[in-house]
């Protein structure tokens, strides 16, 4: 059994990932929570847990912020996080496994996978960066989409633009399909900073993979694969150009 330990300061994230750990992966045993870097030191030296699943971006100091202050770890780390772009740092730390919030069942499968093979192998497996960045380009073909109803598990290829509604998000596939997400436009921008997509538009994201024409204009606007026209704005207009042209 591997003793773990849950630190994200969102009270729907720690439910949902055990729940999640309950359901899928019976041989970890949650044995403690915490909502912050401070209460999770606590934890740590108190419980001395195998395991410990982190939230990166927390109120007051960030989940790597805490491992780099720490002098000697003794557990294993899976990183569950909202935002894609710590994962270099993440490999560094010598974290086992990074995974996009909200974790899918196979994911935490397969991390788990590697917490077992990592304590069975006692120092001797293959470099840890080697295998996380090579396990990390190949993961994220897809993004997880939340909605009303739960969980789309869509491919970037798929996406044609995202388009804010409020506190929602309308997503465009290809075969004119629309999924609507119950996440903030500018939440999607973070998740995409690694990918080939472009927000030329307050309203707008793009997947540049998408688009079929350029037309000139104040700001100018795209034509894309769908056949939908979208606006750029002004102010973005000449990063967009160069963005393209690159």
């Amino acid at each position: 059994m591997i003793n773990a330990i849950i630190v994200d300061d969102e009270m729907k994230g720690r439910q949902y990932l055990k729940q999640l750990i309950e359901k899928f992966v019976p041989q970890v045993k949650i044995i403690g929570e915490a909502e912050d870097t401070k209460q999770a030191i606590v934890l740590i030296d108190s419980l001395n847990p195998d395991l410990v699943f982190l939230d990166i971006e927390m109120p007051g100091q960030t989940g790597i912020e805490m491992l780099r202050q720490m002098q000697d770890i003794t557990f294993e780390v899976v990183f569950v996080t909202a935002f894609n772009r710590y994962a270099v740092e993440a490999f560094r730390l010598g974290a086992v496994d990074y995974l996009l919030k909200p974790a899918s069942p196979s994911d935490l499968q397969e991390a788990v996978a590697r917490v077992i093979n990592n304590r069975s192998n006692h120092g001797q497996q293959k470099s840890k960066l080697a295998e996380l960045t090579q396990h990390f380009g190949q993961a994220f073909t897809k993004i997880t989409v939340p909605t009303m109803s739960g969980f789309e598990f869509v491919d970037f290829v798929d996406i044609i633009s995202f388009q804010s509604d409020g506190n929602y998000s309308n997503i465009r596939l290809k075969e004119k399909k629309t999924i609507t997400a119950t996440r903030q436009l500018g939440e999607f921008e973070e998740l995409l900073l690694n990918y080939n997509f472009f927000r030329i538009h307050k309203s707008f994201i793009i997947n540049l993979d998408h688009i079929k024409k350029y037309t000139k204009g104040d700001g100018g606007s795209v034509m894309m694969s769908d056949g939908s026209e979208i606006d750029v704005s002004r102010r973005i207009k000449d990063a967009f150009l160069k963005r393209i042209q690159l």
